[in-house]
């Protein structure tokens, strides 16, 4: 099944729905106008997002903070599966997250941390899943991860190292990040639209600290 995984990932198959949300699509924003545009409106909810990069904790969560305070503010629950380390919601508060809205999981295998958003993701309460993936996993469980996500009105971000970009993946867009001086770097590995196409680079700043 690899050479098939290979083939499915590639960016010249077309595909019959596209990575880059229609007009209509519901979508998170950003808080960066350049970042909605790259990203076809916002942050695309049905849809499931792979954010490869490291070292964790270097701004990787604070780039969604315009996405999470919306999401809270309209009501839905926020899932967080595996995060190296637990937020300081008191922070996160300021910034405009309900930490009311905030569900911790904690789990200890990745194939654990797939099954557990998957079920979040076919709740109708949730708007937004984050995940961290520690290694390699099967491609048929990211499949499934990925279906979930397409049948919700929830955005999924899957976060993983940067060796995962040698590995196909299924999700409908795939952005490398890495820090830079005033924020995140961000680069499209695969997806829809000019930015994919375009192969440059993004600089979106950070937020200020709360």
């Amino acid at each position: 099944m690899g050479a098939l995984d290979t083939l499915l990932d590639h960016p010249a198959l077309w595909r019959g729905r596209s990575a880059v949300p229609a007009p209509n699509a519901p979508v998170w924003p950003s808080g960066h106008a350049e970042l909605d545009r790259a990203l076809g409106g916002g942050w695309p909810r049905g849809q499931l997002i792979e954010l490869l990069g490291a070292p964790f904790g270097c701004g990787e969560t604070r780039l969604l903070v315009p996405m999470l305070a919306a999401c809270g503010r309209d009501g839905y629950w926020i899932a967080m599966i595996a995060p190296p380390a637990t937020p300081w919601l008191p922070g996160w508060q300021t910034l405009g997250i309900p930490p009311e809205r905030v569900l911790l999981i904690h789990t200890e295998h990745d194939r654990d941390t797939l099954w557990a958003g998957e079920q979040c993701l076919r709740d109708p309460a949730f708007g937004v899943l984050l995940t961290w993936l520690r290694g390699p996993v099967e491609t048929a469980l990211l499949r499934r991860l990925r279906l979930a996500a397409s049948e919700s009105r929830a955005c999924a971000i899957l976060y993983r190292p940067p060796n995962a970009a040698a590995q196909p993946s299924p999700a409908h867009q795939r952005l490398r990040w890495q820090p830079a001086a005033s924020g995140l770097e961000l680069h499209c590995l695969k997806g829809a639209g000019h930015w994919a196409r375009s192969g440059h680079p993004l600089q979106v700043p950070e937020p200020p600290e709360a």
